[in-house]
């Protein structure tokens, strides 16, 4: 197993194992969850909270990036794309992500983020504390939504 391989299954496994992204079902089973921001054909990004079933299969990983974000006032925040169709694994800090109709979500340390507003206005990501973010990339054709109901 490659090294880049290992480091991926090392950021999933601390994120099921210990996010603070968990969401309570009434019969007291626990669900991950993910912060998904999409784009749709109008160009507008929209968030949403999605349930990842407990039969989803192996992530198809093609790269991974790290980056570390300092806080910094004079940083102008602009709406952006993401570069590619990406988990984000924010290891350490917290954030705001802001999406094309302004509503605003935090983001904490452990949470998934899916990014796949690769087109459109895209979205505007505030540093609110020094952030450590892992990067996940996936084929630009994978279906999350299907791997997250477990039926891909």
């Amino acid at each position: 197993m490659e090294r880049r391989q290992l480091l991926a299954l090392a950021g999933i496994s601390a994120v099921a194992g210990n996010s603070v992204a968990w969401a309570q079902r009434s019969s007291d089973e626990l669900k991950p969850k993910l912060h998904h921001i999409f784009a749709t054909a109008d160009g507008e990004s929209h968030h949403e909270i999605v349930e990842i079933s407990n039969s989803t299969g192996e992530i198809p990983v093609t790269g991974m990036t790290a980056r570390a974000y300092a806080r910094n006032e004079s940083n102008t925040a602009e709406l952006h794309t993401a570069p590619r169709k990406q988990f984000a694994i924010n290891m350490t800090g917290s954030l705001e992500v802001e999406i094309s109709g302004g509503s605003r979500h935090g983001i904490g340390q452990g949470d998934l983020v899916y990014l796949e507003d690769i087109t459109g206005k895209g979205h505007i990501t505030r540093v609110l504390s020094p952030v450590t973010n892992l990067f996940i990339h996936v084929p630009q054709d994978w279906d999350m939504l299907s791997w997250a109901q477990g039926s891909a």
